[in-house]
């Protein structure tokens, strides 16, 4: 029995779309929406959120490849490719837009299923390597804030680095924050003590202007 999958259907042929939607209904899995162009199937995607989208290549208006293109970006759902043609250029094109798929007209059942699989896995196994890269960013972020912070409890209480890490690890774990966020605290502070006074876009007093005594004041020429 296969898994319950969701999909959308993107082709301008009724009868082609209809009968993609027969044979996944038939085995087991679940059609979401059926729309005739790529912008609906953009739009569709980001709604409906479905573990993949069926996409003929040629429709009116946004043909599949750019709808493609875009439905690998946002929101990330994997592009099956449902198509006549098979030319090596349309394939490679495919393969550059994102498209985990490709499948030429008319579609057996055990096609479709093999091909659902790999999509599926394929996606997941993006999304993993994405999460992966994310989590590899943040960590690298938090640990500049770290560096910081320590620079600047090295520089400000005359510590050594060890003391200034130790520091922060035992004022984290007594405020129960993360030490990121506590590092990024003292960076914040720092840049507050070393702000020039009066702040930035004020302007200074003008100089008082010289008092000129009156004529009656100064002697007269002899």
């Amino acid at each position: 029995m296969p898994r319950s999958y969701r999909f959308v259907i993107a082709d301008d042929e009724k009868s082609v779309a209809a009968g993609l939607q027969d044979q996944l209904e038939a085995l087991g899995y679940d059609v979401v929406a059926v729309v005739n162009d790529g912008q609906r199937a953009v739009e569709m995607c980001r709604r409906a959120l479905p573990d993949a989208v069926f996409m003929d290549i040629e429709m009116p208006g946004m043909d599949g490849l750019a709808a493609a293109r875009q439905i690998a970006e946002d929101p990330g759902t994997p592009v099956i490719i449902i198509t006549a043609h098979g030319h090596p250029n349309l394939i490679d094109q495919a393969v550059e837009d994102g498209v985990v798929s490709y499948l030429l007209k008319p579609m057996t059942n055990q096609g479709l299923h093999a091909a659902i699989e790999v999509a599926v896995a394929r996606a997941r196994e993006i999304q993993s390597l994405q999460e992966n890269v994310d989590h590899l960013k943040m960590t690298l972020r938090e640990r500049k804030l770290i560096e910081r912070a320590k620079g600047i409890l090295m520089s400000r209480r005359h510590l050594s680095e060890n003391e200034a890490f130790r520091l922060l690890q035992r004022q984290s774990q007594d405020r129960r924050i993360p030490m990121a966020k506590l590092a990024e605290s003292i960076i914040q502070t720092d840049e507050l003590l070393e702000a020039p006074q009066g702040g930035a876009g004020v302007a200074s007093p003008p100089p008082p202007r010289p008092v000129r005594r009156p004529a009656s004041d100064f002697p007269d020429d002899e």
